[in-house]
């Protein structure tokens, strides 16, 4: 598509619809992503059963590459309109399929029709003196290959994962997926932005199955990072095929109650803010509508006294090829944001319009816009230390951890654990882990020692002292 041309038609076509539809327009944004897209896919074996007993066949079509070239626009369109003496303010986002004028002004009608639908009060629209952060979002060895000197590095990517994993006892790999995407975006306002830069992303999707006797188990890892550099073949297929041969040999859950340590994949997922409901309560919208129990300077987890480490908790978005990593939102510059400054609530997230609801722009603060990588600065604890010398269960994977945004209940499926006992280590999975994520928060202590993975930055273990486990 023609993103020039589809730019005019729409400074043209605002500027006609309040006489033509008696609608008012007070502005839009455009934004195309054009990606450049390499798949690959191996899948070394065929799995299935017979008489009972599961069965490994070499694929004889193991390999599938997929590259594809794509192109989105995108327009926010920004309405206004007056009832009962008072005036209203809206917006509606839609994507262009087609660059042909009629197309073009049918799309801007309709979304320019929603958005002057909406009572809301009204709000700034963008920031014309906005300076955009240098950010690193984009690995510059993959912006400079060609097509297929990028699909060779993709390629010896997945072959070093294949050979690291035969080397692994008790696993195969069943399937490897790589997903590289070479991503250019421009952002243009009709209040003058115009910005454009470079991203990269790598995802990958590696399985792998553990096979004892009749046992037979599955994980499956995904990790995402900017740069393919970092994601380590070895390192991906040890953590993988360790935790697969874990869950292929584990036991029943234990029942217990008490302190509970969360080391790597679960300290990830129980602090990740994309996964726990901090974020929720700092959103400028839920504070906004006084749903949220944010309240600047008080601690998150009420009156209750503090008997662990008091926990600062950031929304970063300019860590350097940053999973999470981003250089605006909504035409916003991305900055970083304490959320959580020693246990008590600080800032809030969102654009300019909650920001301006709420005051914050009239008192000079910029807005944080959404959520960026998680970054947990380290506690004063040795992980042996939180591991303790007596019966301390572990969990390391959660089959997947989601805390209810508004009261911070959780219930979620353990995927590996493990009990430590009397020198002895036994590996369990199932049941759940219950617990309420602020409550968590008073008796909190954090490990020393860091880990970096998939858009968290922030302590290895976590020593939660007042969790359950149902079995």
């Amino acid at each position: 598509m023609d993103f020039n041309k589809i730019k005019s038609i729409v400074a043209g076509s605002a500027l006609a619809l309040p006489a033509e539809r008696g609608l008012e327009v007070a502005g839009w944004s455009l934004r195309r992503t054009e990606t450049e897209a390499t798949t690959t896919i191996r899948l070394p074996g065929i799995y299935t059963t017979r008489e009972g007993k599961f069965v490994r066949q070499p694929n004889p079509h193991p390999r599938e590459v997929i590259t594809a070239p794509g192109e989105e626009v995108w327009v926010t369109v920004y309405g206004r309109h007056q009832a009962d003496g008072n005036e209203y303010m809206g917006e509606a986002v839609g994507q262009f399929v087609s660059d042909e004028e009629s197309a073009v002004k049918a799309t801007l009608t309709s979304l320019a029709t929603a958005a002057c639908g909406q009572p809301n009060k009204p709000y700034p629209i963008s920031d014309p003196g906005a300076l955009f952060p240098p950010v690193e979002i984009a690995d510059h060895e993959l912006l400079e290959l060609s097509p297929p000197a990028l699909l060779a590095r993709v390629q010896r990517f997945a072959d070093a994962v294949l050979t690291a994993a035969a080397a692994e006892f008790g696993t195969d790999v069943s399937n490897l997926e790589v997903f590289v995407r070479k991503i250019r975006s421009r952002i243009e306002t009709s209040t003058g932005i115009a910005h454009e830069y470079n991203s990269t992303r790598t995802d990958a999707e590696v399985c792998f199955i553990a096979r004892f006797g009749d046992k037979v188990a599955e994980h499956t890892a995904r990790p995402h990072a900017r740069r393919l550099r970092d994601l380590d073949p070895q390192v991906l297929v040890t953590a993988g095929a360790d935790h697969a041969r874990g869950i292929c040999q584990a036991g029943p859950p234990p029942q217990h109650t008490g302190p509970v340590v969360l080391v790597g994949d679960a300290a990830h997922d129980f602090m990740k803010l994309d996964y726990q409901p901090l974020s929720w309560h700092c959103a400028g919208r839920a504070v906004y509508e006084k749903m949220s129990r944010y309240a600047k300077g008080r601690p998150a987890w009420g009156d209750k006294p503090l008997a662990g480490d008091a926990l600062t908790i950031y929304s970063d978005p300019l860590v350097p090829f940053g999973p999470d990593s981003r250089v605006e939102s909504e035409a916003l510059p991305a900055r970083r944001a304490c959320l959580l400054k020693e246990g008590c609530y600080d800032e809030i997230l969102g654009g300019l319009r909650y920001y301006h609801y709420l005051g914050l722009l009239a008192e000079g603060a910029k807005p944080a816009g959404p959520t960026g990588n998680t970054v947990v600065p380290a506690g004063p604890h040795r992980t042996a230390e939180l591991l303790g010398p007596g019966r301390t269960i572990i969990v390391r994977s959660f089959s997947d951890f989601r805390a209810d945004p508004t009261s911070g209940d959780f219930a979620s499926e353990i995927r590996l654990g493990k009990i430590r006992e009397d020198g002895d280590e036994r590996h369990f999975k199932g049941g759940l882990l219950v617990g309420n994520w602020f409550d968590s928060l008073t008796d909190m202590k954090l490990s020393t020692e860091t880990m970096s993975q998939d858009g968290y930055y922030g302590p290895s273990a976590i020593r939660v002292g007042n969790l359950q486990i149902a079995g």
